[in-house]
């Protein structure tokens, strides 16, 4: 199997397995992502036959995490599970990148129990990708989108090299690196929020806080915050982009795939809702990322 390739955990999302089989294949056809599914081979076989197209590979998982389930009960009670057996084949070296569109917390559960952390990470962040156009490369990097709720400012700082090293990954030369804040003032926020700007002050394009007005006009390319604040943030975000008819922003945002970072090894998560479109597309984004190393990278950072 090439080191090169992507794994689709086929079982992920609302509408699995079909849209993930449209998805991999209009990845492959149409942008030539090496794609393998994971999931129960007679059914993926089927969906393959039923669409008249040239067969993907697929690695056989008898198992799957529901998106009611628990997520770390679910996963350590289903050895076979598709997440899981996607996750081992990254820490086999048997793929480059792991995609899902199950639970996020059942894919990271996966990740840490079968590829495992960075040396210096204590828990991984979900990195997101907002399409903002006036940002270099057009996006800003969000760490974390709700991986930790509770968060510490050591945590955060982190996080500030983990988005550095995506941004890069995706072209941008010299990131410029933003606190989340209710205002731009050194001193304002909460505790969380003065005591990770006094780690970030100083540092190489740290360019202090940033109130979400500066976000959409570009003036970052990684935004920093804890994952209940990263969360609500994006969520807001799309929400306004569907209400007030901003269609490109809630389109790619929709179709951008997460990143775990901090992970060993390339994972990514997509919305349970993601189309054949958007399938594809986080496939893609999971080419790049494996291309450009960029757990590789993140553990550089963080040393």
């Amino acid at each position: 199997m090439s080191s090169r390739r992507v794994a689709l955990d086929a079982m992920g999302g609302d509408h699995a397995p079909g849209t993930a089989v449209d998805g991999a294949l209009l990845a492959r056809d149409e942008h030539g992502v090496d794609v393998v599914l994971v999931g129960p081979g007679d059914q993926l076989h089927r969906a393959m036959a039923v669409r008249g197209a040239r067969r993907l590979p697929v690695v056989a998982a008898s198992q799957v995490v529901g998106m009611a389930e628990d997520p770390v009960s679910g996963v350590r009670a289903k050895p076979s599970a598709s997440v899981r057996v996607g996750a081992r084949l990254i820490a086999a070296g048997e793929a480059a990148a792991l995609v899902s569109a199950g639970s996020t917390g059942a894919t990271l559960a996966a990740a840490l129990l079968d590829i495992g952390r960075l040396p210096g990470v204590r828990r991984p962040a979900v990195a997101a990708l907002l399409p903002i156009p006036a940002a270099a490369g057009g996006a800003v990097v969000l760490v974390d989108a709700g991986g930790n709720a509770d968060a510490h400012p050591d945590a955060l700082a982190a996080y500030a090299r983990m988005g550095d090293a995506y941004a890069r990954v995706r072209g941008v030369v010299a990131p410029r690196v933003g606190l989340l804040n209710v205002g731009a003032e050194p001193g304002k926020g909460n505790a969380l929020a003065r005591a990770t700007y006094a780690l970030l002050d100083g540092g190489e394009r740290f360019v202090g806080n940033v109130e979400p007005d500066a976000v959409l006009a570009g003036d970052v390319d990684v935004l920093i915050t804890d994952g209940f604040t990263g969360n609500v943030f994006l969520k807001a975000l799309e929400a306004a982009s569907h209400a007030f008819g901003a269609r490109r922003l809630a389109a790619d945002g929709e179709r951008a795939a997460a990143v775990l970072v901090g992970i060993a090894g390339e994972v990514l998560v997509s919305h349970g809702a993601a189309g054949a479109g958007q399938i594809a597309a986080a496939l893609r984004t999971a080419s790049t990322v494996a291309a450009g190393r960029l757990s590789q990278r993140i553990a550089e950072r963080l040393a």
